[in-house]
This record gives structure tokens, C-alpha cells and sequence, in this order.
């Protein structure tokens, strides 16, 4: 049995790193229910000289680490139990997958704790807001005292979640290059990864948004429409992560008070509604999703105080959701990004993406945001 003991932070790096699979069947394993094996097993540390002599005959750095990030793979129980205190056949092709992954290991040990610490001080920031023993500006002051490079921390209306159980709710800046490595969630069923093609025929899977971004400019596409209509959720987060690398916190807003968004159809331009082509034409520039629901063109199914889902019958559908408020095209003026799944309702046709909305005056209509 082995005596290293393991935090859950780091068993969640070890996992992440290796792509949540054993390394020795290949099979997906539950973050919650694996075995972390040392190669090269611990029992040899009990006789120093025995010890010794394995290292040389493996041609081992005397200073093996047999403790280290290294020497360590994810497994599935049952594996780790065949396997015991054995060193397996070519035991170096297996330190060599582990002495591949300990940088990425060591980064996502450190993302998960600063993690751990941003999240613990958001909360009481939040808490000290709530309390009012804090005012806004003071939460700033105490920012910019303890950074050298003062950072916008954004808060997400839809929280982005991911396939290990995190869900960010908060965004800063300086975090979101490390959230472009992370596995998403695809829903309730564990998927690990979508599978593209490209014309060649090789294939890929992909977890995370830098993933899908890679595998876009490489010519990879979707092997089928469900895993086309799925990778819309990469769509919308590599959008939303990317929009939200430049924006800033707005100077003015005709959006926060009093508060407007999507469920708001009297200030929604029509041109936002995913028309056929052929219908574009028709559109009067200043009518609205309320002009026409009135008239009975488009039907709203369902509605909540942040999303919106609405139809026009026989034809096409939509679905909004509000995801963050911020400055997204620099003229300091507060907008909405909105996550959009637009679909066919007779028929299969599924596509979506982020949007931009913006409000110019406390009495005017949102405006897209190209």
C-alpha cells in the first residue's frame, strides 16, 4: 500500500493532466473513484542499497524522485491492483508519459489553488459589499493596493461550467488565459471530448477551447450534425473568453438602471432574429421582437429573467442567454453578451455563437454589436 498521501488538489492535476484516463487501459476515470500508481514502486525504497542498484539498472538519475510528479500515473483501480508493487515491461515509456505531463501537472496544481484563493476572496469582498461595511470604490482601492497591474473582474450572469465540477463565476482578467486549457461540460452525461475529422480522415478529440480553436484552424470539422449542434458550446465560450480579454469596466451604462436585458422584446431589434435570407429584405429597420409577437409573427416559448426562447412558427427559432455585462467595443458604454442557439423548427438545422448588445440612450433600442 502505498504511504504518499495525495491532496485532492493534487489528484485533480494529476487527472486533468493525463485527460482524466488510465494510463495503462485507456479507459475514462471518475475524478472521484481513481488509483495514482508509482511506476517504480515505493516497497523498493525499503532496502536503500536494493533501491539503489534498480535505479542504475534502469539508468536512472541518482537523484530519482521516486515521490515525484514523474514517477506518477492515473490508473483505475483495478489496474493498480494487477499491477501491485510489478515494475512493468519498458518501465521507461512509461516514466517517459510522466515526465511529459509534470509541467502540466505543476500548472494545473497552481491554477486550482489560486482557484481556491480568488474564489475565498471574491466571497468576502462580496460579503463586505452585502454587509455595507465596504462601498464599491473601496473594493477598488483594495484591488489596486494588492496588484501591481489592477484587473477587471467580471461577473458572469451564466456561470461557465466544466467537466471536473468547477463553475466560474467570476472571471478576472488574468485568469482567463489558464481557462482556455480546461475540459468543458457538455451537460448532465460525461462526454470527454467531441470528435473532428479532417479531409484526410485523421481524426481528434476536443476538450477544451484552445482545443477547438486549434483543431478550426487546422480544418477539422464536426464528424456529424449532433457533434456540429454540440460544438456550439465551444463556440459560444471561445467567444465569450475572447470578448471578455479586451473589454473593460464601463464608464456609463442605459442598461443597469433600471435594468433592461433580453426578456425586454420592446427594445429587441428584429435584425437579431436568425430570418431566412430571402426574409431580410422585408424587415423594417426599427421593428421589434414585441412588434412582432403582437402580430403574431414570432411566439415566445419560454422566458426567465435572463434568457429567452421565442419562434417563428414553420420556420426558424432562437434562444438567448444573458451571460456577462461589460465594455466590450471600448466606447465605455456598458453591453450584454448573450450566448445564441438559433434552430430550425421543422427540421435539424442548429447553429449559435455569442452576440453583442449595446444601448446608446436611456430612451433608445439595444443595437448589435458586430
Amino acid at each position: 500500500m502505498s504511504t504518499q498521501k495525495f491532496s485532492a488538489a493534487e489528484r485533480e492535476a494529476i487527472w486533468l493532466a493525463h485527460g482524466k484516463k488510465c494510463t495503462y487501459t485507456g479507459e475514462s476515470l471518475d475524478v472521484s473513484n481513481f488509483h495514482i500508481d508509482h511506476i517504480i514502486p515505493e516497497s523498493l525504497t525499503k532496502d536503500p542499497t536494493a533501491f539503489k542498484d534498480k535505479i542504475a539498472e534502469l539508468n536512472l538519475p541518482s537523484d530519482f524522485n521516486i515521490h515525484g510528479y514523474e514517477n506518477l500515473l492515473p490508473c483505475c483501480p483495478r489496474a493498480n491492483f494487477q499491477k501491485s508493487n510489478l515494475i512493468l515491461p519498458r518501465p521507461d515509456f512509461f516514466l517517459g508519459i510522466a515526465a511529459a505531463k509534470k509541467e502540466k501537472v505543476e500548472s494545473n496544481l497552481s491554477h486550482i489553488n489560486k482557484q481556491k484563493v480568488r474564489g475565498k476572496a471574491i466571497i468576502l469582498l462580496h460579503q463586505c459589499l452585502e454587509s455595507g461595511s465596504l462601498t464599491p470604490d473601496e473594493v477598488a482601492k483594495i484591488l489596486q493596493q494588492y496588484s501591481k497591474q489592477p484587473e477587471s473582474i467580471f461577473e458572469l450572469i451564466a456561470g461557465m461550467k466544466f467537466s471536473n465540477g468547477d463553475e466560474v463565476k467570476s472571471i478576472a482578467q488574468a485568469e482567463i488565459e489558464s481557462l482556455w486549457d480546461l475540459p468543458i461540460w457538455f451537460g448532465e452525461y460525461y462526454i470527454d471530448g467531441l470528435p473532428f475529422r479532417n479531409k484526410n480522415g485523421e481524426q481528434t478529440f476536443v476538450r477544451t477551447c484552445r482545443e477547438y480553436e486549434s483543431a478550426c484552424a487546422q480544418d477539422y470539422y464536426a464528424v456529424s450534425n449532433a457533434v456540429l449542434k454540440t460544438s456550439v458550446r465551444f463556440h459560444q465560450r471561445c467567444g465569450l473568453l475572447r470578448s471578455l480579454q479586451s473589454a473593460t469596466t464601463p464608464q456609463q451604462s442605459f442598461i443597469s438602471n433600471p435594468k433592461v436585458g433580453v426578456v425586454d422584446l420592446e427594445l429587441l431589434p428584429l435584425l437579431l432574429f436568425p430570418w431566412i435570407e430571402d426574409e431580410l429584405g422585408s424587415i423594417e429597420l426599427d421593428a421589434t421582437y414585441q412588434s412582432k409577437v403582437k402580430d403574431g409573427e414570432l411566439v415566445v416559448k419560454s422566458v426567465s429573467q435572463n434568457s429567452l426562447e421565442i419562434v417563428a412558427p414553420r420556420d426558424m427559432g432562437q434562444r438567448l442567454i444573458e451571460v456577462v455585462r461589460a465594455d466590450f467595443n471600448g466606447d465605455g458604454i456598458e453591453d450584454i453578451l448573450l450566448f445564441e442557439y438559433c434552430f430550425a423548427t421543422e427540421g435539424t438545422l442548429g447553429f449559435g455563437g455569442t452576440r453583442i448588445l449595446t444601448r446608446k440612450s436611456i430612451d433608445g433600442k439595444f443595437e448589435i454589436v458586430e
